[in-house]
């Protein structure tokens, strides 16, 4: 690691050991803190270590050692909260301008008067200076009205709320109006539609946090048992064994307190973060090849060449068992399954993997589907529609659109559509597509209101998969704290142990 790095790495370390560093973080997020209420939780914290460290009956060393360790954290932590209300207060703005923009879009479809009529609702008549989205859709205005841009002047002037809270909800609703306000045209159902979609987002957000908070009750339910078994180990045992002032002992104690501490952190910022965001989203590039395998490599060829280079290593199966034993038969014998069954193995777990990230991407595309069908035919929106689609869905959309051209009367080109991953729901989504544009000029609302209610099944499930794999990474921080309680009971029976054998030796 360079110098230049390591200094990088300790200004971020100890960055808001800075007083003025923490208050100006703090700041940026719109709140204020006085030195009297930090000193409260200094104290507090530090009340908590002399606890500690006098239940756990450790040395003075020990306890500056824990002090130092907790100190380096200690801003972070105070920080978090400060952070964790301000992305609660980005969400529920950025989700009631949503709300207030659609329906005043919808009263009067003119983006200009929508922003004004929503700008009002940021207005903070107490506040000296208005900050935050009121400030954003100030300057939104400001450009539609000022600007003499070659460019979409919609598209500049909503960049300036994207900017501080973009999220992919926002900039779907951002291009729909767009789009209606240069086209016309009806946009009621429409807007219904990004409403209820709307609704069931914040839905599933509050559930998330809900998830999040029990599962931090949880890991701290596991700490303070943790904390526990230590005590137990420290108070059942006799003074005679001389365990408690062991400098391993100490040293375990001190290690155990110090990475709980440490447990609580990590969990602490993992389960922290936007809200925004809608969770894990898997780079293309991560999961290419295996979406070229399932999609593309020849299966049975590659299980015949494995088959044939397992075939090629088998007689050393018999070989082993005749020069050396049958345990080295059995070795050469799982090897050659190994080696055959690889292609098959390999390509069910690129299989699970790629149904995962196209049932989580799919949902997408098909809202935004919907919302083209609003003004345009099947054809046509598919076409609008795949270069905004997740990369995982373009080359299967490309065929789907090659194929209604080529054959545009015919279902075959709907239920081809990843045909070699086979998700009934996506099928059904398809069918249901197909059926528009066969027959649905006379009923086009009734078919789209089907669609968005399919979509809606679809998008509810994709979302809680999402929600899944960013609580995936947390789950073992539940269990960890045990084991460490564990470990420091098993190291004094140990030290107990010892100190029976050291007295039996000395009689």
């Amino acid at each position: 690691m360079s110098v230049r790095n390591e200094k990088v790495k300790k200004a971020s370390l100890f960055k808001y050991l800075n007083p003025k560093n923490l208050k100006g973080e703090i700041k940026g997020y719109g709140y204020t803190f006085t030195p009297g209420d930090f000193l409260k939780y200094i104290v507090l914290v530090y009340g908590g270590i002399v606890a500690f460290s006098y239940l756990f009956k450790l040395k003075i060393p020990y306890i500056i050692f824990i002090a130092a360790a907790v100190t380096l954290l200690l801003p972070d932590i105070f920080l978090n909260q400060f952070r964790n209300m301000y992305e609660e207060k980005r969400f529920e703005d950025i989700t009631a301008y949503m709300e207030q923009l659609l329906y005043s879009f919808k009263r009067r479809a003119k983006i200009l008067s929508a922003l004004q009529d929503t700008l009002t609702l940021f207005y903070d008549e107490h506040s000296k200076s208005q900050g935050g989205l009121y400030e954003a859709i100030q300057k939104a205005i400001d450009h539609i009205q000022t600007s003499e841009t070659e460019g979409n002047i919609y598209e500049e002037a909503f960049s300036y709320i994207e900017k501080e809270y973009g999220c992919k909800r926002l900039y779907k609703i951002h291009d729909f109006l767009i789009r209606v306000e240069a086209a016309g045209g009806e946009c009621s159902n429409a807007v219904e539609i990004l409403l209820d979609d709307r609704k069931l987002w914040m839905d599933r957000v509050y559930t998330l946090q809900k998830d999040k908070a029990n599962v931090k009750v949880k890991i701290t339910i596991g700490i303070a048992l943790s904390f526990l078994i230590c005590a137990m180990g420290i108070y059942m045992l006799p003074p005679d064994f001389h365990v408690i002032n062991n400098p391993l002992s100490q040293g375990i104690t001190t290690l155990v307190i110090i990475t709980n501490v440490l447990i609580w952190y990590a969990s602490q910022k993992k389960l922290s973060g936007s809200l925004l965001v809608s969770g894990n989203e898997t780079p293309f590039k991560e999961i290419q090849k295996r979406y070229e395998y399932v999609m593309h490599v020849d299966l049975k060829q590659k299980r015949k060449k494995a088959l044939i280079t397992a075939a090629a290593f088998s007689p050393l199966i018999l070989l082993a068992y005749w020069k050396v034993n049958i345990t080295s038969a059995a070795f050469m014998a799982v090897f050659c399954w190994l080696i055959a069954s690889q292609p098959k193995r390999h390509y069910k777990t690129s299989l699970k993997i790629i149904t995962k990230e196209v049932e989580k991407a799919f949902p997408e595309w098909l809202m935004s589907l919907a919302l083209q069908l609003q003004t345009d035919n099947v054809h046509v929106s598919i076409s609008k529609t795949i270069g905004t689609a997740q990369e995982v869905l373009q080359e299967e959309l490309q065929k789907l659109l090659d194929g209604i051209e080529q054959r545009p009367n015919s279902l075959q080109p709907y239920t081809n559509f990843f045909r070699k991953i086979q998700l009934p729901d996506i099928t059904s989504a398809m069918k249901m597509l197909y059926s528009m544009a066969e027959f649905g000029a006379a009923d086009v609302e009734k078919q789209i209101g089907a669609l968005v209610q399919r979509n809606t099944v679809l998008m509810d499930k994709a979302e809680r998969i999402r929600q899944e794999d960013s609580l995936s990474g947390i789950s073992f921080l539940i269990l960890l704290p045990m084991l460490t309680g564990v470990i420091k009971l098993i190291v004094d029976l140990g030290l107990v142990v010892m100190s029976i054998l050291s007295t039996i030796n000395t009689i």
